[in-house]
């Protein structure tokens, strides 16, 4: 079982029976990253070493952050609580 975290994959072959040839782990990793929702446009073998080429997220997978913007003063913030009490001290004076 691989683990995948940021842009190493690791897989333990401490366990295994014989020593897994490249092509035994480039089927593994392809098979894991497919289950875990990965999505790549190839994977291509230098070596010893797999290089896999990610995608570019679609515009509809990016989430842009909630902007609040003060209308007195043009003061942007992405905390709604940090937007109110801003709002706060234009009405109160604080």
């Amino acid at each position: 079982m691989p683990v995948i975290k940021d842009n190493v994959i690791m897989l333990d072959d401490g366990l295994a029976s014989h020593k897994p040839t490249i092509h035994d782990i480039l089927s593994i990793i392809e098979d894991s990253l497919t289950k875990a929702g990965v999505s790549y446009d190839r994977i291509s073998v230098k070596g010893a070493e797999l290089i896999i080429d990610d995608r570019k997220p679609s515009k509809k997978m990016l989430i842009e952050p909630k902007l609040f913007t003060c209308p007195h003063c043009g003061f942007v913030t992405v905390s709604e609580e940090e937007y109110w009490n801003h709002l706060k001290c234009h009405y109160f004076g604080f």
